[in-house]
């Protein structure tokens, strides 16, 4: 059949990906196209190069569901073009076939996309357009997925292919590792075709709104303004430069509060010391406000009198560090699992004395078994389990739990015993100016014991010990520099629980006086 392709005169070009940009933040794809040398830099570093890499790995394993496609190479011209003739060929299977074609609007844009996987449909006599997400499926089906696909067929189809069905692969979070991948089983097919129907004259107008945008002078206004900062696009600070540093986009989970937020911004309230005493605000965004106003912290002594009473001794100050991977590594763990392998765990006897205890897992075997083992020679029967975040190390001890039924009752029973020091900051019931509304480990450590600090260690993030973890057991590192590069974990882990035993510390000296007193 005979592709309808592009208008070579034309210039401006609109992918799925500036489609996506645009309806996340029209004027970010302004800057994009016209001025990128003013946009901020691409966050990038060596975990978020880890993330592409695993969703390039997850595509890679879905074209394994079609062996006989053949791949589409090349830029958008030459893609498009190789596209046309291997379907005039008779090609029915097809990975990134490309497609390039004028907009919808006169000499305004042109529109391409490659799609992840295209199938000829005998039976409905047209193709079906199969776009693949690393992400893990779900009884709701992501919005932006759809948007994704949505484009894609109407681009397709624009080029004059009849377009049967659309599906979205995606994870199964069900599927649970046993030997060699069961790529069948990997991953779950879902039919998005009526969704993309329904959303067809949306993404056509959204598309001539692009393309018109594109030709304005520079937008001096941006939709970001009214979100929170982590959904900052790269040009809020081109279009905003007033902002300060820290402001009213760090308020506690602002981006949830969209009045309060929107109210705040339209006021011109941006510094938080600007913000009029009669705003409303919600109690904890008050609490913000007061600290930085006055410069004093809020220590709620009672309430964690009340929680530091209630933990019995020996304390366990547990963290660990784990491997999320999208295609399983391990046999017996699931998508994006967070696999235990590596632990630290300081012990705080009721007489002072400490111990510190830790593992980590050394070579390509499934760490799932020998780890539940070590806890249970570390963790005794009694006393209280403290984490920084709960919700974390809770669910790693039920994965641990399903898959080490003879140890389930400790393992969940470790659940039972925990005790989350970071909801104390979480909740706002101690409040630090310099804490600037967060409660990550990081943020709480400077401020409470800063004798201790992360920047002097090899490897200081969580990220940074995903990374080296799974450069030291499954890439390429000389034996020779493994022993020194499991000492940086080692010490990173370390830190973490040293770090909560000095803020447990540090709180009860805090309120040393209130305990006194009752036990008088």
């Amino acid at each position: 059949m005979k592709l309808t392709t592009t208008n070579t005169t034309q210039t401006s070009l609109i992918t799925k990906s500036d489609y996506l940009t645009y309806r996340n933040c029209p004027s970010s794809l302004w800057f994009h196209k016209n001025a990128p040398q003013l946009l901020a830099p691409e966050k990038s570093d060596a975990f978020i190069d880890r993330l592409k890499a695993q969703g390039y790995e997850v595509e890679l394993c879905a074209r394994q569901l079609y062996p006989e496609a053949t791949l589409v190479t090349g830029k958008p011209a030459k893609a498009a073009k190789l596209t046309e003739e291997l379907i005039d060929s008779g090609t029915q299977q097809l990975f990134q076939a490309s497609f390039l074609v004028d907009g919808f609007i006169e000499s305004s844009h042109r529109l391409f996309v490659s799609c992840d996987i295209l199938i000829y449909n005998a039976l409905l006599d047209g193709w079906d357009l199969i776009e693949v997400k690393s992400s893990t499926a779900s009884t709701k089906k992501k919005q932006d997925h759809i948007y994704d696909a949505a484009f894609q067929r109407l681009v397709a189809q624009k080029a004059g292919l009849r377009i049967a069905n659309v599906y979205l692969i995606e994870l199964n979070k069900e599927y649970r590792k046993d030997g060699e991948i069961d790529i069948k089983a990997l991953f779950t097919m879902s039919e998005i075709t009526t969704e993309c129907i329904d959303l067809e004259m949306q993404v056509k107008l959204e598309i001539c709104q692009a393309a018109t945008m594109l030709v304005q002078p520079q937008p001096l206004d941006c939709s970001c303004k009214y979100k929170g900062r982590s959904r900052h696009c790269r040009a809020f600070d081109v279009l905003y430069p007033q902002v300060p540093t820290y402001s009213v986009y760090d308020l506690r989970a602002i981006g949830r509060s969209k009045k309060t937020l929107r109210a705040l911004v339209d006021g011109g309230y941006l510094v938080l010391t600007d913000i009029p005493d009669d705003f409303q605000l919600s109690d904890k965004h008050r609490h913000q406000v007061k600290v930085a106003l006055q410069k004093e912290t809020i220590l709620k002594q009672a309430s964690i009198v009340d929680q530091l009473e209630s933990v019995s001794y020996p304390l366990y100050f547990l963290d660990y560090e784990t491997l999320a991977c999208g295609v399983p590594k391990y046999d017996e763990t699931y998508a994006y699992q967070q696999t235990v392998f590596q632990y630290s765990l300081h012990i705080v006897h009721r007489d002072g004395r400490i111990e510190h205890r830790e593992y980590i897992h050394q070579d390509r075997s499934s760490p799932m078994h020998i780890v539940a083992e070590k806890l249970r020679e570390d963790i005794g029967d009694v006393g209280s389990v403290i984490v920084w975040n709960q919700s974390f190390e809770g669910k790693c001890n039920s994965d641990l739990a399903e898959v080490n039924p003879h140890l389930q009752d400790f393992l969940l029973g470790l659940n039972a015993r925990i005790f989350d020091l970071m909801k104390i900051f979480q909740k706002m019931e101690y409040l630090h100016d310099n804490f600037k509304g967060k409660y990550s480990i990081k943020k709480i450590l400077p401020v409470m014991c800063p004798e201790l600090n992360y920047d002097k260690l090899e490897v200081s993030n969580g990220g940074e010990a995903v990374v080296a973890y799974e450069e030291l057991i499954f890439g390429n590192i000389a034996e020779a520099q493994k022993a020194e590069k499991f000492s940086d974990l080692l010490d990173y882990c370390k830190l973490d629980t040293w770090a909560m035993v000095r803020i447990f510390q540090e709180l009860e000296a805090l309120v040393v006086v209130q305990i006194e007193t009752r036990m008088k």
